[in-house]
């Protein structure tokens, strides 16, 4: 018998239809927000790794995302290579510039990037800055490819400036609602990703926002979520059944599948700005886009 012959398995029908995986459940991660923003954390990644859950050879936070948090210190610079079909970072705190390749970005408090992966860069801060970034590593790492050799993500280095995504949230804040509207949310897309609705191919990139005595209907999909607070007012959300208040700059983590709302408060008048909550949610739902089986229902 040959060494290809020999590599050969066959499973169960019972086995192949019945795949038995750990649950995932909805968690806020606060002591890596705590980590992040600590005085004393060294420049380096924090990341939001369920891969002893998940049962992954590699970090992730879903099976198909994974978020960190990333701290670069005055002076100093983070570099990293990410092997990913892209990126998307936030700013939360600092400012600096980005060298990849022939670019330099500057960036600062309330920017957001969109990057392909795979390639080498350096983060560099004029002052103390925390940033979060969400990536599909783990999709590629499933998969086994190396984006890092040269073939990557159909975006070009997009920076979505603190401005304009203001404007964008003025005309969001007064958007009027109906029963059957999903939220008050805008999807933040490239200039080659656009046709497609989603930042990446794979992922979504959506600024999500809710006025006092709004509450986001019930609902579930078939896309992981990773919610990042930038606004917490008196919002909280109750996912399967557990309520999680929002805390700024604090990460949540919605289940495939899993039934949430976002309630914020009670209704007031005048609404200020600190009224409105407001958070970056990444969503593997490109995938889910392209295969027809997002599976958005309310609940």
């Amino acid at each position: 018998m040959s060494i290809y012959a020999e590599r050969a398995r066959f499973v169960p029908v019972e086995k192949g239809f019945n795949i038995k995986r750990p649950p995932i459940e909805p968690r806020a991660f606060l002591a890596e927000k705590e980590r992040a923003f600590a005085a004393g954390t060294p420049t380096g990644f924090i990341p939001m790794d369920l891969s002893t859950t998940l049962g992954t050879g590699y970090a992730a936070t879903t099976p198909f995302m994974l978020a960190r948090y990333a701290r670069v210190r005055a002076g100093e610079a983070l570099a990293c290579t990410l092997a990913a079909s892209g990126e998307m970072w936030a700013v939360l705190r600092g400012k600096g510039r980005l060298r990849r390749g022939g670019d330099v970005v500057a960036w600062g408090g309330g920017d957001m990037l969109a990057l392909p992966g795979g390639v080498a860069s350096a983060w560099e801060a004029d002052e103390d800055a925390v940033l979060w970034v969400t990536t599909d590593e783990p999709t590629l790492a499933f998969e086994g490819v190396r984006p890092e050799l040269g073939v990557r993500a159909p975006i070009e280095p997009t920076l979505f400036s603190a401005e304009a995504i203001a404007r964008e949230l003025s005309a969001l804040y007064e958007r009027p609602m109906t029963p059957e509207t999903p939220g008050r949310a805008v999807f933040m897309a490239t200039e080659r990703t656009e046709q497609l609705g989603t930042c990446l191919p794979s992922l979504t990139l959506t600024l999500n926002a809710v006025r006092p005595g709004e509450v986001q209907r019930p609902h579930r999909h078939n896309a992981a979520a990773i919610v990042l607070s930038l606004r917490e007012a008196r919002c909280a959300s109750t996912i399967d059944g557990k309520t999680f208040p929002w805390t700024q700059h604090v990460t949540l983590l919605t289940p495939a599948g899993a039934a949430h709302d976002h309630c914020n408060g009670e209704a007031k008048a005048p609404v200020t700005i600190d009224d409105i909550a407001l958070a970056l949610i990444v969503q593997d739902g490109g995938l889910y886009y392209y295969a027809r089986t997002m599976g958005f229902a309310f609940a």
